[in-house]
């Protein structure tokens, strides 16, 4: 039982010591889009990046779940998280037009939120009547897809492996100590 805990223990220390990237730069822009020049999208708000094109959820998510397991380089895909399209005011920036919010996220480590606005469908009618041209560059562009990475810092997750392990042997000790009694 102890060799398992320590190479549980050693494996935990690992994958969250294990380096990836530190900044939304590091990720791929999506193909065939414009990255925006509106404020916030930029340089205002850290890690933050978006892109207007016409790619739509069901290949944005996919091409970021990607690019994010190969930037970490884990044989295993992140976890992918779907947040109600409020909860963008928070975690992207306020305010926010959504129409979708996943977050991808590596356990006890880093982030990804990706915001996505769908004004249209992929024939090009609108979704809702009066839905607003998204324009850039002076292209009219389908979907606008708003990314924004968190990193977490080295030392906190030392710290919450030290917690994890020591409430692993704390927990241990007392149920041997339960079942001595």
């Amino acid at each position: 039982m102890k060799y398992l805990f320590i190479s549980f223990s050693v494996l935990l220390l690992v994958y969250m010591l294990w380096p990836g990237p530190t900044s939304i730069s590091q990720f791929y822009p999506l193909p065939n889009s414009a990255k925006s020049t509106l404020s916030g999208d930029t340089v205002q708000i850290p890690n933050v990046s978006a892109y207007f094109s016409n790619l739509f959820r069901n290949f944005v998510v996919p091409f970021y779940s990607k690019n994010y397991q190969q930037a970490f380089h884990f044989p295993f895909p992140p976890l992918e998280i779907t947040h109600p399209p409020e909860y963008s005011w928070v975690v992207i920036k306020n305010p926010t037009d959504t129409t979708f919010l996943q977050e991808l996220v590596y356990p006890l480590r880093n982030s990804l939120y990706i915001n996505g606005l769908e004004m249209f469908r992929p024939d090009g009618t609108p979704i809702f009547w009066g839905a607003p041209e998204l324009k850039e560059n002076g292209i009219i562009w389908y979907t606008k897809t708003t990314l924004r990475f968190y990193t977490s810092n080295i030392l906190t997750r030392i710290i919450v492996w030290m917690g994890i392990v020591s409430a692993i042997l704390l927990i241990s000790r007392l149920e041997r100590k339960i079942a001595r009694e």
